[in-house]
């Protein structure tokens, strides 16, 4: 079974994840973000920045001062924005903005702020249409609303198609984004930090998902409305501390976080480009302004006035993009773990907790070691004139492993060798030796400077030995350094016994300041909701890999159950009622799936289904923007005139 498993299946997975991959690349690259950008730009415009004058009314419709009981719908405006937020506020907030800053760099949140203020004008649009043009049971006045009912009911004949393909979508959106993605990081935190198996995971969570969607819109906006707003309190706080505690680096990364989304230092390559798709992306991915998903939870609301509720609506990106991101951003960029600078050890970390005094090779250095409260670090203190260097013990780069049918199999033991420095004023080098003790590479740690070195003249495959020294500053703090082999070295490593095992070997020139070195290992990166629990933890030692662990499950199952009903609704749409309880079996089985099957699948395949979403829907906002401007006139005009009653 195993053996089907490695040489039949296993290549068509990874054949089909790759087909994933560029078709989320063609949809999202141009369509899905000039879309969003420019839609958020045109009705920010048009409704005369509605997400700023309508906010002070939004929070007083939250509040419920003109809630009628009477008015037709099944859940409180309150409700409304709770339902449709735990389908936003969770992962996507969490690991989402881990896998863009991971990616795209800490300039990426730049461009998540842009499109969250510009999808409050969306969020208004689509809010307002999904409750002006919603559809009533007559029989049992049970409500269901959605891009694909305005859709068909406002659009243009030839045009009516678009609302079936934007409920496919959601059908398939709901199973990747708000099923398989919430389940699989839920699974990942669960078992990396309390050793839960993750199919366990997944079955308790469909369990659970099973007990609430039974119930349908009014029991979600019921347990969304506890949930959401205690999980969001007590996740903010935790950000706020470390806020706090490093409050006089504030200014600095929200400079950083600035000059990087124009400057795309932080990122592979350097790219600009990059930088705001990723921002966009992920922004579109946690607030779902363009997507229409709110739309359908909002229509579920007790209201006369579909623009209140697309007032309540807007509140959404705000809170989701704005609060929740931020703090997650600000934290990862405060612990240094942007772009790639943030690994899982692959082998044993060199720590020096169990060193005393090491030898030195002349009487020309010395190395002690110095505890400063967090554990011994190597220290190198200068006693003579001359420069000071020491060499690492070995670090295992390849290591050897067998399949259970005898055939060795050798393999890369990480992608890059991370490891902590702190040092003053000065010059510093690292230099990197293969295992006879030539040189593969050396690099300036005070310019992050890159030279390589050649063990042989002839030799000129050693050039593609490349490694990526992440940028940072001498100012006598621990930092973060990452040395990332190139993709297409692997196989060369491999074939070449020497350089089985390097070493590391740092230089300090005579006129500087001590260098201080900790934490060496071979790693691979941290993905997602890794990233984000290593860096709260980083601050708060047991918050992020205790409270952060328990948010995922909890921002996870709100958003599946949340996600079950935007996709319940567009199988009603399409098949009927008689199809929403085979559904719903369905969706329970996907989740064990999810829990179960790796990250880059499952992304790809919700970021496709969620760009397929935005394109009918934006379309249908376009056509019908006038009917919501006619709505908001005539509404704002009433309010100004004293005309509703109010309730509270």
């Amino acid at each position: 079974m195993q053996q089907f498993i490695d040489t039949t299946l296993h290549p068509i997975l990874v054949l089909l994840s790759v087909w994933l991959g560029k078709a989320v690349e063609l949809v999202w690259y141009y369509p899905v973000v000039m879309l969003c950008l420019f839609c958020g730009i045109f009705f920010t415009l048009r409704f005369w920045f509605i997400q700023f004058r309508g906010f002070g009314h939004a929070i007083a419709l939250l509040r419920g001062r003109y809630d009628n009981p009477d008015e037709p719908g099944q859940i409180t405006h309150f409700q409304a924005l709770m339902a449709a937020l735990s389908g936003t506020i969770g992962l996507g907030n969490i690991a989402g903005v881990a896998i863009a800053i991971g990616i795209g760099g800490p300039g990426t949140i730049f461009w998540m702020w842009i499109v969250g203020i510009l999808g409050m004008a969306t969020k208004f649009v689509e809010c307002t249409l999904g409750t002006k043009y919603r559809h009533i049971d007559p029989k049992t006045n049970i409500v269901y609303g959605g891009p694909m009912f305005y859709i068909k009911k406002k659009l243009p004949k030839f045009l009516q198609p678009l609302g079936i393909l934007f409920a496919i979508s959601a059908i398939f959106g709901g199973f990747g984004a708000g099923g398989m993605f919430q389940a699989n990081q839920a699974a990942s935190a669960l078992a990396t930090y309390f050793n839960v198996p993750h199919i366990v995971t997944g079955c308790a969570l469909a369990i659970a998902i099973a007990l609430v969607i039974i119930g349908g819109i009014k029991r979600i906006g019921q347990v969304a409305s506890k949930i959401v707003p205690a999980m969001c309190i007590i996740y903010v706080l935790g950000a706020l501390v470390i806020c706090i505690m490093n409050i006089t680096s504030i200014p600095g990364v929200i400079r950083f976080i600035i000059s990087d989304a124009f400057s795309g230092a932080a990122v592979a390559g350097g790219s600009v480009g990059t930088v705001i798709l990723w921002g966009v992306r992920r922004a579109v991915f946690s607030n779902e302004a363009g997507l229409g998903s709110a739309a359908i939870a909002h229509a579920a609301v007790k209201t006369n006035e579909p623009v209140r509720e697309g007032l309540v609506g807007a509140i959404g990106p705000f809170i989701d993009t704005i609060v929740v991101c931020t703090a997650t951003a600000i934290v990862i960029i405060l612990g240094g773990n942007y772009g790639k600078a943030s690994f899982s050890p692959t082998s044993n970390q060199i720590s020096f907790e169990t060193e005393s005094i090491l030898p030195g090779k002349s009487n020309s250095w010395a190395i002690a070691h110095k505890d400063d409260g967090q554990g011994k670090r190597l220290i190198y203190t200068k006693n003579t004139t001359d420069v000071e260097s020491y060499q690492t013990h070995f670090i295992d780069v390849v290591k050897s492993s067998r399949t259970w049918y005898g055939t060795q199999v050798t393999a890369l033991n990480g992608d890059a060798i991370q490891f902590k420095t702190k040092r003053g004023r000065g010059n510093y080098a690292l230099i990197i030796r293969d295992s006879n003790g030539n040189k593969v590479a050396a690099l300036k740690l005070h310019g992050d400077e890159t030279y390589f070195f050649s063990s042989s003249k002839k030799d000129k495959d050693l050039d593609i030995v490349s490694f990526k020294l992440s940028p940072t500053t001498s100012n006598n703090t621990w930092q973060t350094h990452t040395l990332e082999f190139k993709e297409d070295t692997n196989d060369w490593i491999l074939e070449r016994p020497y350089l089985h095992k390097l070493s590391l070997e740092f230089i300090v020139d005579k006129n500087s300041e001590g260098l201080e070195v900790d934490d060496i290992f071979m790693g691979t990166p941290k993905n997602g909701i890794a990233l984000t629990i290593a860096s709260f933890d980083q601050f708060l030692r047991g918050f992020g890999s205790i409270f952060i662990s328990l948010a995922v499950v909890l921002f996870a199952f709100s958003t599946m159950i949340t996600w079950s009903y935007y996709s319940e609704t567009a199988i009603m749409f399409l098949f009927g009622k008689r199809a929403i309880l085979p559904f719903k079996f369905i969706f329970i089985g996907v989740i064990i799936l999810g829990s179960t099957i790796t990250l880059s699948s499952v992304l790809n395949f919700s970021d496709l289904m969620i760009g397929l979403m935005v394109i009918p829907n934006v379309i249908a906002l376009l056509f019908l923007v006038e009917d919501v401007f006619d709505d908001s006139s005539d509404y704002f005009k009433r309010l100004r005139g004293n005309a509703f009653k109010r309730f509270k």
